[in-house]
């Protein structure tokens, strides 16, 4: 039975991508030797202190403040369920039917389209980064 491929493990390995893919870091990386894995990782720095451990590269120099905090949210809200997902052990992890409407939750929330300090507004942000924030 342990062998067999389940819905659980693939949300483990999705878990695992979106904090790979939010946090520049890979479950072998040198910093999460020793006994620390990429959740536990996530885990330690969630939610006070994520942007220290957030991928550069997702990040910007902000104009406006309030914009900064609804990134550290939408943020917050994706590395939430990158945890959630790769739980140790299985019947602690969400179901994928969750995750989907979660995500789905976060892009709504975060994909503002007006002029009004969302996500979306690009004449908010200074500097180099990604050239769409939606999810």
């Amino acid at each position: 039975m342990a062998n067999q491929v389940s819905t659980q493990g693939d949300v483990y390995s999705y878990g695992i991508l979106l904090l790979e893919m939010f946090t520049g870091r890979r479950p072998t990386d040198e910093i999460l030797r020793e006994g620390l894995d990429l959740n536990r990782f996530v885990a330690m720095a969630f939610p006070e202190r994520i942007m220290d451990i957030v991928d550069p590269c997702l990040l910007f120099q902000w104009k406006d403040q309030n914009l900064r905090l609804k990134t550290q949210e939408c943020l917050a809200s994706v590395l939430k369920i990158g945890l959630t997902c790769s739980k140790q052990l299985p019947r602690e992890r969400m179901q994928m039917a969750d995750v989907i409407r979660e995500m789905q939750a976060v892009r709504d929330r975060f994909s503002g389209t007006g002029n009004n300090g969302e996500v979306g507004n690009k004449d908010n942000l200074e500097g180099e980064g990604p050239s769409d924030l939606t999810l």
